[in-house]
């Protein structure tokens, strides 16, 4: 007997751990749990702790609680304006009704299959109503552009939608209720061009920079007019100045020069008279001249007689070749 009682009292400690370990389970933070009777959900724990069921006869399903995420796979669509591109989608979702999610859906992994069709089915569906540009644009705010250049086509600022736009309108059409999901959150995670619309694009791309190209020849050409223009004008007033200022000196050297020989005349009028009979001799017998003289003539007097001075200034008016 008294080895037969540690044994029962043993037995007994194991057949109530066994009990506790089949009504005990413990929920983690960020998980939820759908409680099954015969595979029959029959209530849901949403908060963290210990929590106790039937033993045997009933199950715990852990759920997550927090956002889950699903990438798609990549797929070629076309726009509203019949461009064809490859629109690469991820998302996040959540299971908000625990209960009606298990009881419709059962599993995450099933969960994902619902999101690949219904998600891509809407993402075909909104990019089909927008344009490209649309879909390529982060936002539908003002564009603003690297350079000024391209700043100055008001056309190309106008557009209807962004990508936040599209996004956003996906999310709407995705409708997740009667199966206890919440879609929180859809990005386009990558747009690919195929090679007819990748050649449009570079196309754009070498015709906006030729634009800008042109437009800083057409500015270079306009500087240089008025770099020209400027520096003319300022040549013409510095030659004005030059000559107004040369006109100025050459004035007061002649005044200075008339008032020198003015001087010099009225000390010795003979010798200056000899000088200007000289100069007449230098320029009249220059090279090969014949004259014919009057003997009356101061010009012949002179040849005649050297010594003898000149009557008066007047004297050369009778010259005659």
């Amino acid at each position: 007997m008294k080895t037969a009682i540690p044994l029962i009292v043993l037995l007994l400690v194991v057949m109530a751990a066994l009990v506790f370990y089949s009504c005990a389970y413990q929920v983690e933070e960020g998980k939820q749990v759908i409680v099954t009777q015969f595979g029959k959900p029959v209530a849901e724990v949403e908060s963290a702790g210990l929590h106790f069921k039937q033993p045997f006869v009933q199950e715990v399903s852990y759920l997550e609680k927090r956002l889950l995420p699903w990438d798609g796979a990549p797929e070629s669509l076309q726009t509203k304006d019949k461009k064809r591109i490859g629109v690469d989608v991820w998302a996040r979702w959540r299971i908000v009704e625990p209960m009606m999610f298990f009881v419709k859906v059962r599993t995450e992994q099933r969960g994902q299959k619902i999101l690949d069709d219904l998600v891509d089915s809407t993402v075909r569906d909104v990019v089909a109503r927008h344009n490209l540009i649309d879909v390529v644009r982060k936002s539908n705010d003002e564009l603003i552009y690297e350079t000024r250049e391209l700043d100055r086509a008001p056309a190309d600022k106008v557009v209807g939608n962004g990508r936040d736009d599209v996004e956003e309108e996906i999310l709407r059409g995705v409708d997740l209720k009667e199966y206890g999901m919440e879609l929180v959150k859809v990005r386009i995670k990558r747009v690919n061009y195929v090679a007819s619309v990748r050649e449009a694009v570079y196309e754009r791309m070498i015709s906006e920079r030729l634009r800008i190209a042109k437009l800083f020849d057409s500015e270079a050409q306009e500087e240089k007019n008025r770099i020209l223009g400027q520096t003319r004008k300022e040549l013409d007033r510095i030659e004005g100045e030059m000559e107004q200022k040369s006109a100025e000196v050459r004035g007061e050297a002649d005044a200075k020069v008339i008032q020198l020989t003015a001087d010099a005349y009225s000390r010795s009028p003979e010798f200056y008279e000899f000088l200007r009979r000289l100069e007449v001799f230098k320029k009249t017998l220059s090279g090969d001249t014949r004259l014919i003289l009057s003997t009356e003539g101061d010009l012949f007097r002179m040849l005649k007689e050297p010594g003898e001075p000149a009557s008066a200034p007047a004297a050369l008016s009778g010259t005659s070749p």
